[in-house]
């Protein structure tokens, strides 16, 4: 279920952290708990567990700003509207974020310790997904995550993004979306054939474009994220493409990363 929400600044000119997507997060899973805690429970403490990998199978896009203004790390809004979609796998999560969304009755607060502003739900739409086929062009929401394990400067365990650029990127993109269709295909959210399916991918984008995001900065865990917008295109059953549009690709989807769209505007009633 796609739901689309349109915020309105309820400040004069809202400044927003260019690094909103951790206090976004928190929000969202703070509007679960208002609307099934024990949904939101679930999905925090637990999530649908591939080893030592857990998924939340929902994924939300960056902020819509238009005319925003980038100050610094500051984010400057000259118009009062902004717009976020998210994006939900399992139905009962969906309704919960609803449920939650229609007893909002405090502003929405979005910052850091440096600027805060303040927002309220202008609009809320849903929509289920159309029909999709076997194949789609896909465009990031969100930048897109993926990493493997390093080694940092210091010898410490760290990680290496890659780049859509990088030759073996698609191998690591596709084994993590293989890895969400069995888990999803366990717990029920998915109907289709157990057997994972096959999965072409192509890069379509001549040039990407970096974007690195800082998580939780200034405050203990601490990280520096790099994701990638580009657009590409995926040939899979259709379970598969449901699956990437709605839970998202790569990782930390649950953080704002790797949400998807295509060339397909949805039409809201």
């Amino acid at each position: 279920m796609y739901i689309q929400i349109v915020l309105q600044s309820l400040d004069k000119q809202a400044v927003l952290p260019i690094n909103y997507q951790y206090p976004l997060a928190a929000w969202i899973y703070k509007t679960l708990e208002r609307g099934n805690p024990k949904i939101s429970e679930f999905l925090h403490q637990e999530g649908y567990v591939d080893g030592h990998r857990r998924f939340k199978f929902y994924s939300f896009s960056e902020l819509r700003t238009p005319g925003a203004k980038v100050r610094g790390d500051r984010l400057i809004l000259t118009q009062p509207e902004v717009t976020l979609s998210i994006r939900f796998l399992a139905n009962q999560a969906a309704q919960s974020m609803i449920n939650g969304l229609f007893q909002e009755s405090a502003p929405l607060s979005i910052g850091d310790q440096i600027s805060r502003s303040q927002f309220r739900i202008q609009s809320l739409k849903m929509e289920m997904l159309p029909p999709l086929g076997n194949q789609m062009e896909f465009f990031t929401d969100s930048p897109l995550v993926v990493s493997i394990a390093d080694r940092n400067p210091d010898g410490t365990p760290g990680k290496k993004y890659l780049s859509p650029m990088d030759e073996n990127y698609h191998q690591y993109l596709l084994a993590n979306l293989q890895r969400k269709y069995t888990v999803a295909h366990k717990a029920g959210l998915i109907e289709a054939p157990a057997a994972p399916p096959e999965i072409e991918y192509q890069l379509l984008s001549r040039h990407v474009k970096e974007k690195r995001i800082d998580l939780m900065r200034g405050q203990p865990g601490y990280t520096r994220v790099k994701g990638y917008k580009f657009r590409f295109r995926l040939k899979a059953p259709e379970a598969v493409l449901r699956l990437a549009m709605l839970a998202g690709m790569g990782e930390k989807n649950a953080m704002g990363f790797g949400a998807l769209k295509r060339n397909y505007v949805p039409r809201f009633n």
